[in-house]
């Protein structure tokens, strides 16, 4: 059994309200302690559990700490933590580096892998919304540095489409893993190094690099939906349609139910779920800097769904507006 503690700062619109405000500052003057009790915890399964440890100060507050308090604060987490047996407490990305210590780490998942494992998800929301079959859509694949995620999506997609596109600008490094996979699944995939041609009639981009890696003779207009895992930031191309930068997701009640809006402003929703995926037995071997094996991705896509946990919201823009809910746009 693993046992996670995470760290949480107060709300700061919380702790604005006037007489409130007045009596937090006595009432933490004679405190001893910097954590506020009762803890919430979660059991998550029979692998993991989680303790939401919240700091009675804002993140602004911690912030400001001369080095006595941070000691003293970090004394508090470790006292905690001893007493209830934790394995590791996490900090959010945006607390400060003076909180770390041998047990106390700041988060190093972005929640990144989650949304690359989801891609099949992400397009059975768009079939849906368009009344479409995954089989109809014309999809391309723009080639990024990372070749296996690459292979990766090509596999993934094999038994699900007809036809795929890769625009490459290393046709002859990935040409003997795409035949490879052509001779194991009998997918037609055609490699171009062209992208006005690679684009045109393509009804989904999946963007694993960067769209000014190509060269391009004139500016290009698509009407594509783009799956953005790369680098977004392209001079010659417009795009007239979504561009879907992340996901938004919900989970099953149990862990919804603890939930609150000091939780979710520390950590993010695929942070979290992060978290708990890699700390199931045997995942954490398997995830390299955010990202996951074809394996691990797999197993990822299969155990989101059987968890209760789903999609609720494609993030991103449209026709350069931030957009929350692309879905209404598709």
């Amino acid at each position: 059994m693993t046992n996670l503690g995470l760290i949480i700062f107060s709300d700061e619109e919380e702790n604005k309200k006037g007489l409130k405000r007045i009596y937090l500052k006595i009432k933490r003057f004679f405190s001893s302690t910097f954590i506020t009790v009762p803890i919430k915890k979660i059991q998550i399964n029979e692998e993991l559990n989680i303790h939401f440890i919240k700091i009675k100060y804002t993140l602004k507050e911690v912030n400001e700490f001369k080095n006595f308090k941070i000691n003293r604060l970090k004394k508090n987490i470790y006292k905690y933590s001893v007493e209830n047996s934790l394995n590791k407490c996490i900090l959010p990305v945006l607390a400060p580096a003076s909180l770390e210590c041998g047990i106390c780490i700041k988060n190093p998942f972005s929640g990144y892998f989650i949304y690359t494992a989801l891609l099949f998800n992400i397009l059975e929301i768009i079939a849906d919304k368009k009344d479409m079959n995954i089989k109809e859509f014309e999809i391309g694949i723009i080639q990024g540095d990372d070749n296996k995620l690459l292979y990766s999506y090509v596999k993934l997609l094999s038994p699900f489409v007809k036809f795929i596109t890769i625009i490459t600008n290393k046709k002859k490094y990935v040409q003997e893993e795409i035949d490879e996979i052509y001779d194991e699944t009998g997918l037609s995939i055609r490699l171009t190094e062209d992208i006005e041609s690679g684009l045109e009639g393509v009804d989904i981009i999946i963007n694993l690099g960067d769209f000014n890696n190509f060269k391009k003779c004139k500016k290009i207009k698509s009407h594509a939906i783009v799956i953005n895992y790369g680098i977004f930031k392209p001079e010659e191309i417009i795009f007239n349609n979504i561009i879907i930068n992340s996901i938004l997701i919900k989970f099953d009640n149990s862990i919804e139910s603890i939930l609150d809006k000091n939780i979710i402003s520390c950590f993010t929703r695929l942070e979290l779920a992060s978290i708990i995926f890699c700390h199931k037995r045997d995942f954490c071997t398997n995830v390299n800097k955010n990202n996951v094996d074809n394996i691990t991705e797999s197993s990822i896509y299969s155990q989101f769904l059987k968890s209760g946990y789903k999609i609720t919201a494609l993030m991103g823009s449209f026709q350069g507006t931030e957009c929350k809910n692309l879905e209404l746009k598709i």
